[in-house]
């Protein structure tokens, strides 16, 4: 029934699934479910039609003769044509022969026909040379696209490095990311494009032995900075670059100059697939290069003629993955099949040795969910020509065709092999080519993540408006200053009825309404919650948190400080859940946890308060166990503000769904998980004369970072651990004793002051001095929080917290190279059954951000599970992986440890997570705004992106008037698609919605969509109000701009508004929406895609 879906849609997020009736009130049941049979094949499932069949008879129906209404009605999707198909819709066999200048093939063609003497064949060669010059003649206009983009973009070369002339991969789509206001205009995510870019070169070189190389050709150098980076990188290489635009000659050179490379590196105005090669080369490369040069042949030929045995061919480039290559002169964009790759290469006795698709990447860094837009703001800032801005377009073309699967971008590596027969490479190729390898099998860069603070848009505003006028009740733990007491002024001054609890030694009614308790007996909180209860009337609105402001600063901070800290904060939040749980109707309100200067949010760290971190990691914790208790963490700022207490409440009580807050100047910033790129390390070598201290070394990680440690250079290393290493533990440090290293293993208690002490002081007097420190000691048990005393908190925490202070202070004045902490993703994104791990990790973070604020150094490892090393058990690890959390190998873990040493990094998260699963149960119930800009997303999700503002943007660009016009044929034809009418057959816009065939599911289905593109909350009652099309558009442009004072939206600079002189034609008028009709013909839709503009 349609009630019972509409039911069941609202459980779940909107545009989840697709849900099909069987039954409708007024509608045949067999007619019903056969139209919900019919999508459901649509949408890809497998019907069984001859079942369907088998209890019933059939007759046959005699069709009319004549043609109906002349409509066709096309399942949209793509279908694939058969070989001959494709054979009439490209190109003949003949052109394509002339377009890649391959005579041997037209000789072969013509002789073939029989109709040639032999001495007429004899003049065949230089015929077939002038018929093939005269036709690249005809085509040489067009190769003008490249150049003078090429010639143009010279002007945006910044600061030396080249962000704009290659492919960004990037391992998630960033939301407002543009590439084409990067390389223009903004320069916002310069430094994650630069790495973006250094990881295609990495890919590339992987395979390359720099070490057997001497000179270098790159046949399409753009600016020259490939040539520069390798001449700085290896000194005894000689480097040649080609390229046909001479604005980059002359800037290339200019850079050579200015690194003193003018005798080891030259830039030529040339073309590759034109110009002889002046030499041999050890090592040819060409990053996109391939895909603009249409004789494929001469250039292939030329490479081979010039590449010596045993050299490297690197090239990144696109592959059609249709059966024919595609073709298209207005971008100069030339793409070759797989097949044909694969004669080329193997003609050439070029042999593959490392192949890796990168194609999900290069389309995320591609993504402009604005590109329209975009592209007139940057034409009337930058008057390009109309040349440039078609190579823009070209961009965006083949991110389409990425997106939808029609090429690959790939990144291939092979290597000269005169020796090899030709069918035998040929062979071997084949079977490289049908195997790729991908983007996460050779970089690390899709684990990396991290917490950033970022200033909350526009909600303060909104939020001062926002006034709770329903009276009730508030528990407050407060602090003996004044952010407590000021803030019971505010409540009661509102009506509010506030419950004051401070720390004590001893449960304790101090005068009406404030109690003092001790935080570490848990019966003083039920006996608090009890007398509430008692004494309570009205609502319950909420409890706040402020105990562990009340800690001494990080500079004057002992174990016994720290220690009380943990109670005061940690512990009180355990014993007051727990209370809250045995009365959960009454105590059903927001628990907010507030500290003051916990977080890194600025540039303060140097006083952060990093006794207060903990509790950020029990409440993560305990928003995965008992979201109905929660409210959010709020940090304050360093330096109590004047507003701060009102700007506490504002947010406590109208927090807009965000959960991690913290106030700095006055201001409001949110945290949020998002993707990190690292920047190329430098090799990690170890000093040979220095000991290493690692803590929890005989541990399953410590044990793999002191392997990894000795294969790096280190000979002195000390494994702190309380029990003596087992026979199997003894047999791997045997082993690193037999490479060369002294390894001592030391037995003491981490959380001990004196046993550490006793451990450094034994050091110095016999071993060399220590110079770097891995705390990798911890202890895990699973425990809910309803679940936990106090006593396991405290034992799981200590060797983290209480071991990881002992340390600062030991090496606080010492010269130390490194101070890495082993953390965990449960201290970035919580863990349930964990509120101890998650806290006692946090507070290792928050350390290596104070080290570093103080000029040490420190860098805390959030790291995901490890298989066979860390805690996690194996039943833990299935469980995990389940949820889209994959463990990482040892290999992968040491790997990324080393990329990581010298990175610099105060704090980094490591984890091989599905977003799209992991998400997805870890915001059942709730949104959690922690990972809002963080996601893998399916090509129905990208799409969603893309087409999500695009009708909101439309409106805001057009009059009042042109707004009614547009909404009403959206909604037309947004109602065809949910009725299944044609496309070309709109409905009357004064026909009532139930008469042209709406039911109750479809309205909601028409509202979620219209609320959704609309970016504005439509009721359903809205349909009923306005009973037809043509009202509820009017209703919905008056809503949404009725506060507009300027109807017509200015996309950018007031000088050179004409942008329509500047932009083609072709890139204005045609509807985004056509690009989401699938073609049924493969090579209709590449057509259509290259020629498509909009």
């Amino acid at each position: 029934q349609p009630i019972l879906l509409g039911m069941g849609r609202s459980c779940v997020s909107t545009g989840e699934g697709v849900w099909l009736p069987s039954l409708r009130k007024g509608v045949d049941e067999w007619e019903s479910m056969l139209c919900s049979v019919g999508k459901l094949y649509v949408e890809g499932a497998e019907i069984d039609w001859l079942g369907m069949d088998r209890d019933g008879r059939r007759q046959k129906v005699v069709l009319p003769t004549y043609p109906f209404q002349r409509q066709r009605y096309w399942i949209d999707t793509a279908t694939n044509l058969d070989q001959g198909t494709m054979n009439e819709k490209s190109s003949s066999l003949v052109v394509n022969l002339l377009n890649q200048a391959d005579t041997v093939g037209l000789t072969q063609e013509l002789i073939q026909t029989e109709q040639l003497t032999e001495d007429e064949q004899i003049f065949l060669p230089k015929i077939l040379e002038i018929l093939i010059n005269r036709h690249q003649e005809y085509f040489q206009p067009q190769s003008n696209v490249v150049v003078e983009y090429y010639d143009e973009l010279v002007d945006f070369e910044n600061e030396g490095e080249s962000l704009i002339l290659n492919y960004i991969p990037l391992p998630t789509i960033i939301r407002d990311f543009s590439w084409l206001l990067e390389i223009t205009s903004e320069k916002k995510y310069a430094k994650l494009i630069k790495i973006a870019q250094q990881e295609t070169r990495k890919i590339g070189w992987r395979k390359v032995d720099f070490g057997s190389c001497k000179k270098v050709l790159d046949i399409g150098c753009g600016h020259g900075t490939d040539l520069i980076d390798l001449a700085l990188k290896y000194d005894s290489l000689e480097l040649c670059g080609y390229t046909i635009s001479g604005a980059q000659v002359e800037l290339g050179n200019r850079k050579i100059n200015e690194f003193n490379l003018e005798q080891r590196v030259k830039i030529l105005n040339q073309d590759s697939s034109k110009d002889e090669f002046p030499d041999n080369y050890d090592l040819m490369y060409g990053f996109e290069v391939i895909c603009h040069i249409r004789n494929k042949n001469k250039l292939f030929l030329n490479i081979g003629n010039h590449l010596n045995n045993n050299g490297y061919f690197v090239v990144a480039d696109f592959i059609s993955n249709a059966s024919f290559a595609i073709d298209y002169d207005a971008h100069s964009s030339y793409l070759i099949t797989k097949q044909e790759w694969l004669n080329l290469l193997s003609e050439n006795h070029l042999k593959v040795i490392d192949y890796v698709d990168i194609s999900p990447e290069v389309a995320n860094g591609l993504y402009d969910s604005n590109f329209q837009d975009n592209l007139e703001y940057v034409c009337k800032k930058w008057n390009f020509t109309e040349n440039t801005i078609v190579g823009f377009q070209s961009y965006q073309n083949l991110y389409k065709m990425l997106r939808k699967g029609l090429v690959s971008y790939v990144v291939l590596t092979a290597q000269k092999q005169n020796d090899l027969p030709a069918n035998e490479i040929y062979q071997l190729n084949q079977q490289k080519l049908e195997t790729p390898l991908y983007f996460s099998d050779v970089s690390f860069q899709q684990l990396f993540y991290e917490v950033k603070w970022q200033l909350q848009p526009g909600n303060k505003k909104q939020l001062a408006k926002t006034k709770d006028t329903v009276v009730g009740n508030w528990l407050i733990f407060s602090d003996t200053g004044c952010v407590g007491q000021e803030l019971r002024k505010l409540l009661e001054k509102n009506g509010d009825r506030c419950f004051m609890v401070f720390p004590g030694k001893a449960y304790k009614q101090k005068e009406i309404d404030s109690w003092e308790i001790n935080p570490s007996h848990p019966e003083d909180f039920e006996t608090l919650c009890q007398q509430i209860i008692t004494n309570t009337q009205g609502d319950w609105k909420g409890t706040i948190h402020l105990w562990s402001i009340e800690t001494p600063s990080s500079l004057q901070l002992n174990i016994s400080d720290l220690e009380q800290a943990q109670q005061w904060g940690c512990g009180s939040v355990l014993h007051l859940v727990q209370a809250f749980l045995k009365h959960p109707n009454f105590f059903s309100q927001k628990l907010w946890l507030v500290t003051r200067g916990s977080q890194p949010v600025l540039s303060e760290t140097k006083a952060m308060a990093v006794a207060q971190t903990p509790i950020w990691g029990l409440g993560r914790v305990l928003s995965l166990e008992h979201p109905q208790l929660w409210g959010g963490l709020l940090d304050l700022d360093v330096e109590a503000s004047t507003n701060e207490v009102e700007m506490l409440l504002e947010y406590i009580t109208d927090n807009q769904g965000e959960d991690h807050l913290a106030f700095r100047s006055g201001r409001a910033y949110v945290a949020r998980l998002v993707k990190q790129l690292l920047p190329e390390s430098p090799p990690v070598l170890l000093n040979d004369d220095a000991t290493y201290l690692i803590t929890g070394g005989l541990g399953a990680l410590g044990l793999q970072t002191a392997q990894w440690m000795v294969s790096k250079g280190a000979r002195h290393l000390v494994l702190v651990s309380r029990t003596q290493p087992s026979q199997h533990k003894q047999a791997t440090i045997s082993h690193l004793q037999q490479q060369g290293a002294e390894v001592v293993v030391a037995q003491a208690d981490v959380c001990n002051p004196q046993e550490l002490s006793r451990v450094f002081e034994q050091v110095e007097s016999s071993m060399a001095p220590i110079k770097g420190i891995v705390h990798a000691a911890g202890v895990g048990t699973i425990n809910p929080i309803e679940q936990m005393e106090l006593s396991e908190l405290e034992e799981v925490m200590a060797p983290k917290v209480i071991g990881g202070w002992i340390l600062h202070q030991l090496t606080e004045d010492r010269n130390l190279d490194f101070f890495v902490s082993f953390s965990s993703i449960s201290g970035v994104w919580g863990a349930a059954g964990q509120a101890h791990y998650a806290a006692s990790n946090h507070f290792l973070d928050g350390l290596a951000h104070y080290r570093q604020a103080k000029g040490l150094p420190g860098m805390s490892i959030n790291w995901g599970p490890w298989s066979g090393a860390g805690m996690a058990s194996e039943e833990e690890l299935k469980k995990l992986s389940k949820r889209g959390i994959k463990p990482l190998s040892p290999e992968q873990g040491v790997a990324v440890l080393e990329q990581l040493w010298t990175s610099g990094m105060s704090q980094i998260t490591v984890a091989d997570v599905n977003w799209s699963l992991f998400k997805q149960l870890y915001e059942v119930g709730t949104k959690r705004l922690l990972l809002e800009e963080i996601g893998s997303y399916s090509q129905d999700d990208i799409l969603s992106l893309e087409q999500n503002s695009h009708i909101l943007h439309q409106l805001q660009k057009v009059s009042n008037t042109e707004r009614k016009e547009l909404l009403t044929g959206y909604i037309q034809r947004e109602i065809n698609k949910l009725l299944g009418f044609s496309k070309s057959k709109f409905q009357d816009p004064k026909l009532g919605f139930f008469e042209m065939g709406m039911d109750s599911l479809r309205v909601v289905e028409l509202r979620n969509m219209l609320s959704s593109n609309l970016n504005y909350s439509i009721s359903t009652a809205t349909f009923f109000d306005t009973s037809n099309i043509q009202e509820l558009a009017e209703y919905l442009i008056n809503e949404i701009f009725s506060e507009e004072q300027n109807p017509k939206v200015d996309v950018g600079d007031s000088q050179n508004t004409d942008v329509t002189n500047k932009v083609p034609p072709n890139l204005e008028t045609e509807p985004e929406e056509e690009i989401d009709n699938a073609i049924a013909e493969e090579w209709k839709e590449i057509q259509y895609l290259l020629r498509e503009e909009s």
